[in-house]
């Protein structure tokens, strides 16, 4: 496993420095921190924005990415080997980072496999990304929530200028470019997609597109090195599609037909049967949050809101 360093530089994440230093003060304490959150929200990039900080401090950094492991008996191979021969020279009295990416399809492999790691090497710490909890004691949950409006239109301008595209310095260029952001949820992987579609077009002929079925679903972009989850929002919420249980996917194709906000006991009146019985909604509406495909309105925990992209897949279901 290599000593990380020296980290080359990089611009920090756009409207992600309170989650970042979240995150530090979380690792600080737990041995076991996950970042959940729906696909396309910046799982990854704000682990290794983490990971760049404490590389600084001396650590020992190794990281795997599971998101092309699909057999889950080889879950505990990936993670060991990602330590290196170095685990077994000393690692226990080490200051030591293991990161796990895209933990959600194997999430009782590495749930299992981390706890393990955690008992065999006492200088050992974990930083996991998911778009569910890991569900492992002593595991201590980050959610990441989309990127709040302004801080969504500042990465949608950047976006296009890195494309060669400038957008104009009026106010009208700004609120148009903001009703995008607001369309895609401000999802950052969203909000790339759709910059990157202002070579052939105006944000207003964007965001006229934009109100079209499907539309949010079928943008595509990225180039070489982006991998297929992340060429469309489509393929993006598919994978959480099948992440879900056979009641998640139920409810969340039911819950779409709700427009704004809803109340569990909406949820409870419309949406069940003998499929998906009354007392089973609360709890699946649940499940749909902990993988942020649901979310309580800050200050109104009642209330519960389902993201507009999130929603137009769920339709496509009904």
């Amino acid at each position: 496993m290599r000593q990380r360093s020296e980290q080359p530089e990089r611009p920090g994440l756009i409207g992600r420095e309170a989650a970042t230093e979240g995150l530090l003060g979380l690792m600080r304490d737990s041995r076991l921190v996950t970042v959940v959150g729906p696909g396309g929200v910046g799982k990854s990039a704000l682990a290794a924005e983490a990971v760049e900080r404490i590389a600084r401090t001396g650590h020992t950094i190794g990281t795997v990415d599971l998101s092309e492991l699909s057999d889950p008996d080889l879950t505990r191979h990936a993670l060991v080997h990602a330590l290196g021969p170095q685990r077994d020279e000393g690692l226990g009295e080490r200051r030591t980072l293991l990161v796990v990416d895209h933990c959600e399809h194997l999430a009782a492999a590495c749930a299992a496999a981390i706890g393990r790691l955690l008992t065999e090497v006492p200088g050992l710490r974990v930083l996991a990304t998911s778009r569910r909890r890991l569900g492992t004691a002593g595991e201590t949950v980050l959610p990441l929530a989309p990127l709040a409006l302004d801080d969504a239109v500042t990465l949608f301008e950047l976006r296009a200028g890195q494309l060669g595209v400038r957008l104009g310095s009026a106010e009208e260029d700004r609120v148009t470019a903001g009703r995008i952001c607001l369309r895609l949820d401000s999802l950052p992987l969203a909000v790339g997609l759709a910059a990157g579609q202002l070579t052939g077009c105006t944000p207003r002929e964007l965001l006229v597109r934009l109100s079209r079925a499907g539309a949010c679903l079928d943008l595509t972009g990225g180039g070489q090195g982006v991998p297929e989850r992340h060429r469309t929002l489509r393929r993006c919420h598919g994978l959480s599609h099948e992440l879900c249980a056979p009641q998640e996917r139920l409810l969340w194709a039911r819950l779409s037909a709700f427009e704004g906000t809803f109340t569990r006991s909406a949820a409870e009146t419309v949406c069940h049967d003998r499929q998906l019985p009354r007392s089973a909604v609360g709890r699946t509406v649940e499940g749909l949050v902990g993988q942020g495909l649901l979310s309580h309105v800050m200050g109104r925990p009642e209330l519960i809101r389902m993201p507009r992209t999130v929603r137009e897949y769920g339709a496509e279901w009904l």
